[in-house]
Order: structure tokens, then sequence, then C-alpha cells
């Protein structure tokens, strides 16, 4: 029996500095609104180092010690598997500056709460921010935190 499939691997970055969290706005059709930055695993490349190389291309800024906190995961529409590694940091190096992916803003936690966030972004919120709660799966109807 072949225990592989395909998968497609992502992550995204909450930085946060004195109290406030830096805020992508995206500018993606395919997933708009408000979310942390991240990006795409290249070949060959460590979770660690894809983490630091996407938001230093959407941000300027070089992260620091970036922790892994949890994961999404679901199936995309070819019935792939897609997982998004979700890594927080307080150390970096660097001035921010927006990039083609989209605006960036240093927001508190509750003027992110109470803003219109990307499409389910809303629930990856809750792995960061409950320490119980260290995946978000998305299966067909199912929508589940663990």
């Amino acid at each position: 029996m072949d225990r592989t499939e395909p998968v497609t691997l992502t992550n995204m970055c909450m930085i946060v500095k004195d109290k406030k969290i830096l805020v992508l706005n995206r500018n993606d059709p395919n997933w708009p609104g408000l979310t942390f930055p991240g990006g795409h695993v290249e070949d060959h490349e460590s979770f660690y180092d894809s983490v630091v190389r996407e938001v230093k291309e959407e941000t300027n800024l070089t992260i620091e010690n970036p922790r892994l906190c949890g994961l999404k995961q679901f199936y995309d529409d070819n019935d792939h598997r897609y997982i998004v590694f979700f890594y927080t940091a307080t150390k970096f190096k660097g001035q921010v500056k927006a990039s083609d992916e989209g605006d960036l803003t240093w927001m508190t936690k509750q003027e992110l709460l109470n803003t219109q966030l990307a499409y389910n972004f809303d629930r990856d919120l809750l792995v960061y921010f409950d320490d119980k709660i260290d995946e978000h799966l998305l299966d067909g109807a199912r929508d589940q935190l663990f």
C-alpha cells in the first residue's frame, strides 16, 4: 500500500512587537484580506528556512528564532493535502516595507479580532492565541480545532 500523497507545504508567521502584531492585507484574489505573512516551502527547503525567507520577501524583516505553534490542513480543489505551518516571531531585524503581496499594518490583538479578516482566518487565530489548540483541520463540512 502506497503511503504517499500529493501535498502543498506552506507557512505563516505572526510577528509581535510591543504588544502589536504585523498584519498583511493580501492582494491575492484567491484569498484576499487580513492575515499574516508567509508562503510556500520550496523544494528541499527546511520549514524554518522557508518561513524566514517568506517573511523577508513580504515584509523586509529578517525574523530570528521563529517558533512553530501549530498548523492548519485541508484538501485543495485537486484533493491534494495542503498544510500551513503556523509560526510566531518576536525578534527581527530591519524596517517594515510592503511587497506586491499587500500592505502591512501593526495592530493590537483586539484591533485584529475586530477587523474583517481573510476567509476562515478567525479560526486560524485560535491556534495562535489559545495554548490548548495546535491544529485547525478543514475537511469537507468539518472545521475542527485540536
